[in-house]
């Protein structure tokens, strides 16, 4: 049998602390995540302030159904998660070879570097780009257009919907983006940033973006720790 060397036997020490703090982390996630429901759920009046983002939401499985938009729809399920591989590997400054989308074959080609691994591996499982894309519309849109808000929390419910799918297709423990991270450490990762966006998606409603943003990052959480302190 091969004896490890020095920098293997660090490097997996490296690999196991990381995973117990990103454990950590998700039980942060999962505890506001019940945070989020118990505020929700705390009356009739604030339940029905969801609404639309449930109809939304209901939505986008009910197209879904229909054979020509299902078939399109994988195809814009591969389109954004290559699309979100790209946009990180911008925000990292890697230099774009080759982007490429069809029924067949889909993957986008880049740079390499020492910098910004994980964030691009991981991004498409992460990330709800559409979802998020809304958020400062409805940031922007004052209280006293309904309607407007009405249309934005449709299309929050309806975009999150698809980002959902594109989760359940795409997390394989297979997939090689999953595998190049280490698979426990993507698996922990991928599970609190979609316990986040959850939350966020569901506070946005009834506490506006901002508020909701600042709860699930930091006003519950702080709430969390101070209670085990």
């Amino acid at each position: 049998m091969k004896e490890k060397s020095f920098k293997e036997i660090i490097a997996e020490i490296g690999y196991v602390l990381i995973c117990f703090f990103l454990a950590c982390l998700l039980v942060i996630a999962g505890d506001v995540l019940v945070r989020t429901f118990q505020m929700e759920t705390s009356s009739v009046a604030r339940i029905r302030l969801h609404t639309y983002l449930t109809i939304g939401f209901a939505s986008f499985f009910v197209l879904f159904l229909i054979p020509r938009v299902r078939r399109n729809t994988h195809w814009m399920m591969s389109f954004t998660h290559e699309f979100t591989h790209l946009l990180f590997a911008l925000l990292f400054f890697r230099e774009i070879y080759r982007f490429k989308v069809d029924s067949k074959d889909s993957h986008v080609s880049f740079s390499g570097g020492w910098y910004g691994y994980i964030p691009i591996t991981l991004s498409p499982y992460c990330v709800p780009l559409f979802t998020i894309a809304l958020l400062p519309w409805r940031f922007t849109t004052a209280t006293s257009s309904p309607f407007f808000l009405a249309v934005i929390d449709i299309l929050i419910g309806f975009t999150f919907a698809f980002h959902v799918c594109c989760w359940i297709k795409q997390i394989r423990i297979h997939q090689t983006d999953i595998i190049g991270p280490g698979i426990v450490r993507s698996l922990l990762v991928i599970a609190f940033f979609i316990i986040m966006n959850l939350c966020v998606v569901i506070l946005t409603p009834s506490s506006g973006v901002v508020n909701a943003i600042s709860r699930v990052f930091w006003e519950f959480p702080s709430a969390f720790v101070n209670s085990l302190i």
